[in-house]
């Protein structure tokens, strides 16, 4: 072992060393912040994996939708493509406008009162989709903000039982010497540290998380603009036409 990792070393085996020496409570205790650390990293790598693969098909999506505004793809080709981009919260979009609202828009639009009531159709299909979609996003987030929030609590029930059973101890010997608190207020901290490593990755893990969700948030509300813009050019141009 490196010279420099040493110190390291020698403290993870006296924290080992505490852990193992405690009592019974603060052992369930760490367990329990055991197992609530490996379910925050095991939300977190699923997370990543999730949004990792949304936002690489959403950056696919504006590319292709590009190329359909340009002309070189049309708007059949496009979605016959986000059919199979099932991660893809703005290929569902697209899939739900070119599917659904735009044959009803042409079989239905005319007039202002019509395309102004159909703008709004369009702007509840998009916003029922964005909701399901961050609905589904956040859910399990909302774990890790749990374990953040009751990590250091259980850490610290710990600790104050600890502590309380020290000076219990300390009341039967009648010495206030360090020797003989010291070992029992050091097994009792270790709860507290095992209760801030737990909530400090998911609080972090958790905003960071959260962050991606509201850019994607914006992605989708991004992408709902620009589709009532391609919906107001069309009621524009047969305006045009018709005059």
């Amino acid at each position: 072992m490196s010279p420099e990792f040493a110190p390291f070393a020698s403290l993870m085996g006296e924290v080992l060393e505490l852990i193992l020496r405690s009592g019974i409570f603060a052992k369930i205790i760490i367990f329990i912040l055991a197992t609530l650390s490996i379910l925050s990293w095991a939300i977190m790598a699923q997370r990543a994996r999730s949004l990792t693969a949304t936002e690489i098909q959403d950056r696919k999506f504006w590319t292709k939708f590009e190329a359909t505004r340009k002309g070189t793809m049309t708007m059949s080709e496009l979605s016959t493509w986000c059919a199979g981009q099932g991660r893809s919260s703005l290929a569902e979009i697209f899939r739900y406008f070119a599917d659904e609202y735009w044959p009803l828009y042409r079989q239905k639009g005319g007039g202002p009162n019509g395309d102004r009531l159909l703008l709004t159709m369009l702007e509840r299909g998009v916003d029922r989709i964005v909701a399901k979609r961050i609905e589904t996003f956040e859910r399990p987030l909302t774990w890790l903000a749990t374990f953040a929030s009751v990590s250091p609590f259980l850490g610290l029930l710990g600790t104050v039982w600890g502590i309380m059973g020290s000076f219990l101890q300390l009341g039967k010997q009648g010495s206030a010497t360090l020797d003989v608190v010291g070992p029992g207020i050091a097994e009792a901290l270790i709860t507290t540290v095992c209760g801030l490593a737990v909530a400090i990755p998911a609080v972090v893990g958790y905003n960071a998380f959260m962050r991606r969700v509201a850019h994607h948030e914006g992605e989708m509300v991004r992408l709902s603009s620009v589709l009532a813009d391609v919906v107001t050019e069309e009621a524009l141009e047969g305006m045009t036409v018709g005059a």
